[in-house]
């Protein structure tokens, strides 16, 4: 019972009815992130059923010069405050496809029987507080709230540039500031093993 009521809000929280129609501000979005939200490797990261305040987070950053992208940066420039939020609720809105019934961390095998990237996912790493990704992303990253996205599913190619800016320094928006901290701990081998674990979840 504790599980499916925690389950629930963890997938509910940011849950929207499907709008019936694209608005025609996001029509400049689709051409790279899809007319059904996921994106494309190596192109654009999956974006449908993201919170909507976290999505137009971004795009505010993107706007301000918070967040640096040679692409994303004149695409937010070409919306005014309304375009953003009816982009954003309208990709929230998409379909994810997240995995039905997450499991949590005691259903998971013990440590020594995980991949890499799971065991980083799920256990972390003490020895280094390193904590693990799903204490703030949710059981196998389903997301948590409006601040926390979710990645299972996200495309590995994304999560793994990500990470990688955050060590670099040229991202750092994340309200909380735990991202830089937690990356920076991270050798490039184990990036690419979460990296991995999250893409191969969800579908995509």
């Amino acid at each position: 019972m504790t599980k499916t009521i925690l389950l629930g809000a963890l997938l509910g929280a940011g849950s929207l009815p499907v709008m019936a129609e694209m608005p025609p501000q996001a029509a400049v979005c689709v051409s790279c992130h899809m007319a059904n939200g996921l994106g494309m490797a190596n192109v654009a990261p999956a974006i449908a059923g993201m919170p909507a305040s976290y999505l137009a987070e971004q795009l505010h950053h993107f706007q301000q010069g918070t967040r640096d992208n040679a692409i994303m940066k004149p695409m937010a420039m070409m919306l005014d405050d309304a375009g953003v939020e009816s982009v954003s609720q309208w990709f929230a809105s998409l379909p994810a496809p997240l995995p039905a019934a997450p499991a949590f961390r005691g259903e998971k095998p013990s440590p020594q029987d995980m991949a890499l990237g799971e065991k980083l996912a799920y256990q972390g790493d003490w020895q280094r507080d390193l904590p693990s990704c799903v204490a703030c992303h949710g059981p196998e990253g389903v997301g948590v709230g409006e601040v926390f996205p979710h990645l299972a599913g996200q495309h590995a190619d994304y999560i793994e540039s990500q990470l990688k800016a955050w060590q670099s320094g040229s991202r750092a928006t994340d309200p909380h500031g735990l991202m830089a901290p937690v990356a920076n701990k991270l050798t490039a081998e184990e990036i690419t093993a979460v990296a991995g674990y999250f893409a191969s979840l969800g579908g995509q």
